[in-house]
């Protein structure tokens, strides 16, 4: 660590400072003045008292090439300095306990970011991204250029969030230490809370990513995070847009209880459809003065939720599973949890509560999207709201 980054760290407290020397390394941990070292590597820091500094000085037990921070805790008396020009020596107004735990927050910072220049880059490159002050292809790419790692052509925003309200400083290093090892030569930092990963790679892919995913949700598991995964492209000026959906995944998976394919993995490849509606749902509701969007799903749909709600049954359920596995009933057993054959009673009791069977494909991705419909109000409020019983 450069020595005049760690005077303007603590420049708060220092009186003065004498560094002859560019360079220390409290990132090897901080000793303390007392009992002395006999021979400390070049770099070290010490942390002591002002007596524990007069000490030192009498009995030449001072060393070269290393960092001294005398705590003098508001004491007016300065000690004289040693006669060697050897040493960075810094005069603090402040008691030993305060100036450690300074200095485990500013070695906790440099672990996490060890290059604050790069911190930076990122920072304000997502800043313009989010604002939508950087949306013109070639400035963007020229951005892109100044990134410690090349990006590749396409990109996927992978946005991870902790279950916990609150980080420390070592929890932030881990996760951080855990990111850079399974995304290697891969951009990525902290923003607002949440790590963002810019995943390129050279394929294209419709859903998928090159990376392990059984792997990746195990480490997510051990740090307690959810990571949303945006679809991959082409187009720098809209990492925003992939940003938002990544995220959106993430809530909405939460939201609806709609656990994702893979444990922690939120893809939005997955929640697509509840993406649309939900902007939809905005839409409508500045068109209509209204988010009653039972107005949106089929009234067949309708039927079957109150029925449901009247006699404690999942006929809703059952039929979207049917329809999203195809008509499948091995599928939709598997997933339901159900026995083949109740899946099948319950389909004829759908087609007796509706008098019609819902399930010819005219209308199978009207009813599939009604279902989801219903879905996302329910996440939202009891549909009984918007159609008394």
């Amino acid at each position: 660590m450069k020595i005049e980054y760690l005077v303007n760290c603590l420049k708060d407290i220092v009186m003065s400072a004498d560094i002859p020397i560019p360079a220390c390394q409290p990132e090897d941990g901080i000793r303390f003045m007392s009992p002395p070292p006999n021979m400390p590597a070049p770099g070290t820091v010490f942390a002591g008292t002002l007596s524990e500094w007069r000490m030192l000085c009498e009995n030449r037990l001072v060393h070269a090439q290393c960092t001294y921070l005398v705590c003098t805790n508001g004491e007016s008396s300065l000690p004289d300095p040693p006669d060697m020009r050897e040493c960075n020596i810094l005069i603090l107004n402040a008691s030993v306990k305060t100036t450690l735990h300074k200095l485990t927050g500013l070695v906790m910072r440099r672990s996490v970011f060890p290059d604050a220049g790069q911190s930076a880059l990122y920072t304000d490159f997502w800043h313009s991204i989010m604002d939508g002050a950087l949306e013109d292809r070639g400035q963007v790419m020229q951005s892109l250029r100044q990134f410690p790692y090349p990006m590749h052509p396409h990109v996927a925003c992978i946005a991870i969030t902790s279950d916990s309200q609150g980080l420390d400083p070592l929890q932030i290093q881990e996760i951080q230490s855990s990111l850079r090892s399974f995304f290697p030569e891969t951009n990525l930092f902290r923003y607002n809370r949440e790590w963002i990963v810019l995943y390129s790679q050279e394929k294209d892919t419709s859903v998928e990513l090159d990376i392990s995913y059984p792997e990746f949700s195990r480490l997510l598991e051990r740090h307690s995070l959810c990571a949303g995964i945006s679809y991959a492209c082409q187009l720098p000026e809209r990492y925003r847009t992939m940003y938002l959906t990544a995220s959106a995944s993430i809530k909405l998976g939460k939201t609806l209880k709609l656990e994702p394919y893979v444990k922690r993995i939120y893809s939005y490849c997955q929640y697509n459809p509840y993406y649309l509606i939900r902007l939809a749902a905005q839409k409508f509701k500045e068109i209509h003065n209204t988010d009653n969007l039972v107005y949106l799903a089929h009234p067949d749909v309708i039927r079957l939720y109150y029925y449901d709600l009247e006699n404690k049954n999942n006929l809703l359920d059952v039929l979207e599973a049917y329809l999203t596995n195809a008509q499948n009933l091995t599928l939709t057993a598997q997933a339901l949890y159900m026995h083949r054959n109740t899946v099948t009673n319950k389909l004829n009791k759908i087609e007796e509560v509706l008098g019609h069977k819902p399930f010819d494909q005219r209308n199978h991705f009207l009813i599939l999207l009604s279902c989801m419909i219903v879905k996302y109000l329910r996440s939202r409020k009891e549909i009984t709201e918007f159609f008394p019983l």
